[in-house]
């Protein structure tokens, strides 16, 4: 045995079990009709079915299913819950060179490796990962051609900017199991902020195999039982890994994939078996994820085969075109439009339902396809004219497919789920699956509509996206976060329009299910917590923002928490967190902190602690005596305190003095950080008027700012014109504030004679609508500056 030594952490424990309201007898009576229609599928409980119009309540005790009949292992889904992890805050300057998009990316991601391999334990190396943008300033993409548009990368660097890089892991070259990585999050103004590990083992057995890998899938076969009979071992590609189990060991093990081959009871397991002394199955994981949804688009349908209206032309971007006289392809872009900046004469255009990320592959029927001749003076203009089942069915998965890649580019390392297989008309009815590498729909059937639509998509596509970005962790976040994206990309709360009929839904993402699950829950309702905080986000945010606004802030701060890879629910509503606070800590309060506090909060899932409303607070003060007393006759700055703010952070001001004039005077004070005397924060802008003679009146000004980092002096100045103020004593207070953790360090000092600039007499100080500053705090200047 090799010992490790690691920091381990557990996650956050979750909150008590809430009571749920009871489902109707209606409700009850479709549950046993569906069971009988559906007793062999493995999927989503009929019971949990709510009609739009119907009672939003929820069963006190866990809604008997198709599943209650099924042996514990007809599906085996991965729990997140056995990965530990450690989060660490380290806020640490990143020297790199200036760079954007694609280049800045991968600087961030290679000078965040470079730090954490030198701390990592011994034996144990970062494998390449890929480095995602996240950004969640600015408002939401312009997508022309698209309805119900997802919001697009954004490349140039923003004030609340993050590069994420999950990193696999290796321990003396052999790559450990999926979840076993290195997780780092970088600002985009070139700080780690945020690192994770999670899933190292305490020890690991061995590096070298004794147990042949044709041994290890005799074993798998024996394990999977008679439906895997056929399957070839001379097909199956396994390879070494280091599977953690759920006490932190190591175990090396032969993993590969079997597939029963069938796609009307599709069954494929990833398995881990050992790989030293006996060949024991470690753990199988079940890599068909099914769904029932409902909406679509094009000639395709609009929002389900059974909505109204069912369906429109829309066009298909991501399409390849083929032009017969040199074979020479083209992609459409987002309007549908392609060209060709060669050729003459006259051509025939051909396109097939494919393109660069999706590729239909009907099973019912050849695959549709259209083809236009034309020349070069008028458009050559092709139309998929779909009309029955079996077409509408490509159309709709091509464009929604093709749609669910644009939604989550941001996250989607280049070339990930490329060219995807998606295939249609399966003669089966009510599901639809994601099996690792390909998505499948059903054709309609058993009161259900054929599954190829919007909802369904988004929601397998959703799987592939999770897939892709580490693999899957834990079925429950899976489930949820599919259900996550087709609520975000159709913008409503239903996933599953019509599914059991004209005005039903599957999966309303309005109902109030509390976490945590029942032990054993099945994976689709446990998902249901995580859709629900997703749409209860959407909520929160359309209070402040327009709905575009709103569904694009949702959006990214859910991809943001899916390119760190959750381990599962819980885990992914603090990533959300992680993403929104611009130093990548909770603690010191988000943009967004009390949106997604309260989308947490309203399905009891654990999240962050709400940070201090006033933070860590320092003062400091500047001030001038009653004797020997200050006199001002021209525009001029009267104290001044230097600041220093390692962070952004609240900027609170207050001076306070007493004036008087030999004869009746008005003047005006304010502060602002620039020497010049007459240049002042509007809002910190205060008239003075002293009506008596040689009689003493109070005055000053108060202001409060928000800064970002760095050195500022903060000026307290009087503009003056036509006569001298003598000055009693008088005190210039700063205060900062900030979050709990974090340090300022004020200097305050008297201002100097040198700092008395001044203006002739002439100079009176006017209020002018002049400019905004940096901060973006309205300025006022006297005249002529």
């Amino acid at each position: 045995m090799q010992t490790i030594r690691v920091l381990l952490a557990s996650l956050a424990a979750g909150v008590p079990t809430s009571s749920l309201a009871g489902i109707t007898a209606q409700q009850k009576q479709r549950s046993i009709r569906r069971r009988v229609l559906q007793s062999t599928m493995l999927v989503v409980p009929a019971a949990l079915v709510m009609a739009v119009t119907g009672s939003a309540a929820i069963a006190q005790q866990t809604p008997t299913t198709p599943l209650a009949a099924v042996a514990p292992d007809a599906k085996h889904y991965p729990d997140g819950m056995r990965l530990r992890e450690q989060y660490d805050t380290v806020n640490q300057p990143l020297n790199l060179p200036a760079a954007r998009d694609e280049a800045k990316r991968a600087a961030v991601g290679l000078a965040a490796a470079s730090r954490v391999q030198a701390r990592l334990p011994d034996g144990f190396t970062l494998l390449p990962g890929t480095t995602v943008q996240v950004s969640m300033a600015g408002g939401p993409a312009n997508e022309s051609a698209r309805p119900l548009a997802a919001p697009s990368a954004a490349n140039a660097p923003t004030a609340n900017e993050k590069f994420i890089t999950v990193h696999p892991l290796a321990y003396q070259g052999v790559p450990l199991s999926k979840g076993s990585d290195y997780m780092t999050m970088a600002s985009g103004d070139n700080r780690l902020l945020v690192e994770r590990k999670r899933g190292l083992p305490t020890e690991v057995d061995a590096t070298s195999p004794s147990v042949a890998a044709e041994d290890a899938i005799v074993a798998a076969r024996q394990s999977a039982g008679q439906s895997f009979a056929s399957v070839d071992p001379g097909k199956v590609t396994p390879k070494l890994e280091i599977w953690v189990d759920e006490q932190q060991n190591g175990r090396l093990a032969w993993t590969f994939t079997l597939n029963n081959g069938s796609l009307t009871d599709p069954d494929v397991r990833r398995f881990w078996v050992a790989a030293v002394d006996q060949p024991r199955v470690l753990n199988w994981e079940s890599e068909v994820y099914h769904t029932q949804h409902g909406s679509v688009s094009g000639n395709i349908w609009m929002t389900s085969p059974l909505g109204t209206p069912p369906t429109a032309s829309r066009p298909f971007a991501d399409l390849e075109v083929t032009r017969n006289t040199d074979g020479a392809k083209q992609v459409t872009a987002t309007d549908g439009r392609y060209g060709y900046a060669t050729g003459t004469g006259s051509a025939q255009i051909t396109a097939q339902l494919r393109g660069p990320f999706a590729v239909i592959q009907n099973q019912s029927g050849p695959n549709l396809q259209v083809a236009k001749a034309g020349g070069t003076s008028d458009p050559i203009d092709l139309n998929f004219g779909a009309s029955s089942e079996a077409d509408l069915a490509q159309t709709s998965a091509f464009y929604w497919t093709s749609f669910g890649h644009e939604f989550a580019r941001a996250i989607l390392a280049p070339g990930a789920l490329a060219a995807l297989p998606v295939k249609t008309n399966i003669n089966q009815t009510c599901n639809a699956f994601w099996d690792g590498s390909s998505l499948n729909f059903f054709r309609s059937g058993n009161g259900c509509p054929n599954t190829a639509y919007s909802d369904v998509a988004l929601h397998e596509f959703g799987h592939g996206i999770d897939a892709a970005n580490g693999g899957i962790l834990d079925g429950g976040y899976s489930e949820g976060f599919g259900d996550s994206v087709a609520v975000l990309g159709t913008r409503q709360s239903c996933a599953g329009r019509d599914f059991f009929g004209p005005g039903t839904c599957l999966r309303p993402a309005t109902a109030v299910i509390l976490w945590p699950p029942p032990p054993g829950g099945e994976v689709h309702d446990v998902g249901r917590r995580y859709a629900g905080f997703t749409w209860e986000l959407t909520q929160q945010l359309r209070q402040t923002y327009s709905d575009d606004e709103a569904f694009s802030l949702a959006t990214r701060l859910v991809l943001g928490a899916a390119a760190a890879n959750p381990a599962n629910i819980p885990d992914a509503v603090r990533l959300s967190f992680v993403v929104d606070a611009p130093d990548g800590n909770p603690a010191h309060g988000s943009p967004h902190f009390r949106e997604l506090a309260a989308a947490a909060d309203s399905r009891h899932i654990p999240r962050p602690a709400d940070p201090l409303l006033a933070g860590g607070a320092t003062a400091s003060s500047a001030a001038f005596p009653f004797t020997p007393a200050k006199t001002v006759s021209i525009n001029s700055n009267i104290l001044q305190a230097s600041v220093h703010l390692d962070r952004p952070a609240a900027l609170h001001i207050a001076a306070n003095s007493s004036a008087s004039s030999p004869t009746p005077l008005a003047f005006q004070t304010g502060f602002y950080t620039d020497a010049n005397p007459n240049v002042l924060w509007t809002n910190s802008y205060r008239n003075v008027s002293l009506a008596t003679a040689n009689q003493w009146s109070n005055f000053g000004s108060t202001f409060s700012v928000q800064l970002p980092a760095g050195d500022y002096t903060i000026y307290w100045k009087i503009w003056i014109s036509g006569g001298t103020l003598t000055l009693s004593s008088g005190t210039l207070l700063v205060e900062a504030f900030e979050a709990t953790g974090a340090s300022l360090a004020i200097a305050s000092a008297e201002a100097t004679t040198s700092s008395m600039a001044s203006l002739t007499p002439s100079m009176a100080p006017t209020v002018l609508s002049s400019m905004t500053d940096a901060s973006g705090q309205s300025v006022t200047r006297a005249p002529g500056q």
